[in-house]
């Protein structure tokens, strides 16, 4: 009876033992060792390189590179998408790319354009480890990321019908996207309509610059249209945008012009009717 007792026992230990392994196996699963750089002395660059969110831009070691060194290459704020990497580019999950002999020269793919007018700040962070030998310093490339410039016309402007001879007056509201230092083109273009001071509204192009990420354009004060048959129309146009870097930059697509219809001039004619006559 006391050896089958102590045999149980036994069996009871093994399965202690057995369900701590699971856990800890378990456990290292769901944390992996996360690997890291060798030492921690870093060597900052002072300046910083700008680039275009959602843009995939290549970035080598090469010239300075020798067969069979190894690279370990660490970036937030895009995700490298250069084979073998891992995380999604965020702080709590950089994008990693451990030490591998001879990838001194990976591909990033920037954080989604999310249309704003300021800046989001990546890192780029890379050592280097020879065949034999101390391994380098970790270097770090501190990145601006930008928006691609656009210039949209606000959703709150929309479209509308007045009759020949009401009051217009007030603005409308440009949406501008990118790097600060802006400039954009638009055109006016009337088919006939006159303005408030009587004179024709002929086509007409301007250019806005701007530090703001919003800009005005002024309206007529009152729009006056001398047909008597046909609508004419008041028609602002988006034409061409850029920011302070240089490259074209484009209109939204749906937000690219503005227009104001007014209807004909109404003439009711001469009363008629039977009078009196004098002798």
């Amino acid at each position: 009876m006391k050896y089958k007792h102590l045999n149980i026992k036994i069996l009871a230990m093994e399965n202690v033992k057995f369900s701590w392994l699971a856990i800890i196996c378990m456990l290292f699963v769901q944390n992996p060792a996360k690997s890291q750089f060798i030492g921690s002395e870093t060597d900052s660059s002072s300046s910083y390189i700008e680039v275009r969110k959602g843009s995939v831009v290549e970035y080598s070691l090469e010239p300075d590179a020798s067969p069979g060194e190894e690279f370990r290459w660490e970036v937030t704020g895009g995700k490298i998408i250069t084979s073998g990497a891992v995380g999604s580019g965020t702080i709590a999950s950089p994008s990693i790319l451990e030490f591998t002999e001879d990838k001194h020269t990976i591909e990033i793919q920037w954080q989604p354009d999310d249309s704003t007018s300021g800046f989001f700040t990546g890192n780029i962070l890379v050592q280097k480890k020879p065949a034999s030998g101390c391994a380098s310093i970790i270097t770090k490339q501190t990145a601006r990321l930008w928006s691609m410039p656009t210039a949209s016309i606000d959703k709150n402007n929309s479209d509308f019908t007045i009759c020949s001879g009401d009051s217009v007056g007030g603005y409308i509201v440009v949406n501008l996207t990118g790097a600060a230092g802006y400039t954009f083109s638009y055109s006016i273009k009337s088919n006939g309509l006159k303005n408030e001071t009587g004179n024709a509204i002929n086509t007409e192009h301007h250019t806005i610059t701007t530090s703001n990420d919003t800009a005005h354009i002024i309206l007529p004060a009152r729009l006056t249209n001398p047909s008597e048959a046909a609508s004419k129309y008041f028609t602002i146009e988006l034409t061409a945008m850029n920011d302070d870097f240089l490259g074209d930059g484009e209109i939204v697509s749906g937000r690219e012009d503005f227009t104001i219809t007014v209807y004909p001039s109404v003439k009711i004619g001469t009363i008629k009717s039977t009078k009196l006559n004098r002798r």
